[in-house]
């Protein structure tokens, strides 16, 4: 059985973060996983520090807006992104454009396009993390390998999904092309496409490490998303009921530091780079 992940992070110093690792079915697949990952899988694109810094708002916005330029050249007429940011509501910019990103990923296999799409996806998703909670600090990791290994939930895995979650927690990532429920909720999308909804099925290598708080308990969350499932489109997908709505994340290991959490951050933050991973 696998019981630590140890990462490490190269900036001005160098950072190692160590996890304990939980002995349920779901992180000991994972920690199979990302044991068989390397760094060179690392999605080129992405950047694994998100919502460290606020002040880039601006700056991935502008990506944005002239990545859909680029996007609008080789895209069909009919498929053309009309319209670009709403500085005056973020999410509903968010719910607007990120239905491009589905429904164009499907039938691409031009490499130089599909590196363009995802870059659009990932700009849309550190925006919306940039932009849903101004007046709170939400740091995390995010890492995605993209190396196509991919191992199916147990009916019993789906236990572990949990909407909330606290300072120091590794948790597995959503790994699948749509949106999944709690996104969904998260972002009061009621309208997204059917056939755009995925609640999460599979283990891939992805996971996030995040250094916040959830501000609110798991039982505020279950009686607003009831609210909200009632009016979306996710309830013609899913039963509220069914297990495999798999509303949250899956908690895959908890940090061990003495490092208080302030300090921590500012080290984190002052990083640019991943060094290694390995479990044991």
């Amino acid at each position: 059985m696998y019981q630590y992940y140890e990462i490490t992070l190269q900036g001005s110093e160098t950072v190692t973060l160590t996890y304990k690792l939980e002995q349920h079915r779901p992180a000991q697949v994972w920690a199979g996983l990302i044991s068989n990952t390397s760094i060179e899988n690392l999605r080129p694109n992405l950047n694994p520090w998100q919502n460290f810094d606020k002040n880039i708002l601006p700056k991935r916005i502008e990506q944005l807006e002239s990545l859909i330029d680029k996007l609008n050249e080789w895209l069909p007429e009919q498929n053309k992104i009309k319209g670009k940011w709403n500085y005056n509501n973020h999410q509903e910019s968010v719910n607007r454009l990120h239905v491009h990103f589905p429904e164009q990923e499907k039938n691409l296999t031009d490499v130089r396009k599909k590196t363009q799409l995802s870059l659009y996806n990932d700009l849309i998703h550190e925006i919306e993390d940039l932009t849903k909670h101004p007046n709170e600090s939400r740091p995390h990791l995010l890492i995605c390998p993209d190396n196509g290994q991919q191992v199916p939930i147990d009916i019993s895995d789906y236990k572990h999904f949990k909407a909330s979650h606290k300072f120091g927690s590794l948790c597995l990532h959503y790994c699948h092309v749509g949106r999944h429920p709690f996104e969904l909720y998260s972002a009061g999308d009621i309208n997204c496409p059917i056939e755009q909804i995925v609640p999460q099925y599979d283990i891939a290598s992805y996971h996030t490490l995040r250094f916040y708080d959830s501000p609110y308990m798991e039982h505020w969350h279950k009686g607003k998303f009831f609210e909200f499932y009632k009016v979306s489109t996710l309830r013609h997908v899913v039963d509220y009921n069914d297990p495999k709505m798999a509303f949250g994340y899956i908690q895959l290991g908890q940090l061990t530091t003495d490092i208080p959490q302030t300090d921590l951050v500012d080290k984190i933050s002052g990083c640019d780079k991943i060094n290694s991973w390995v479990v044991y």
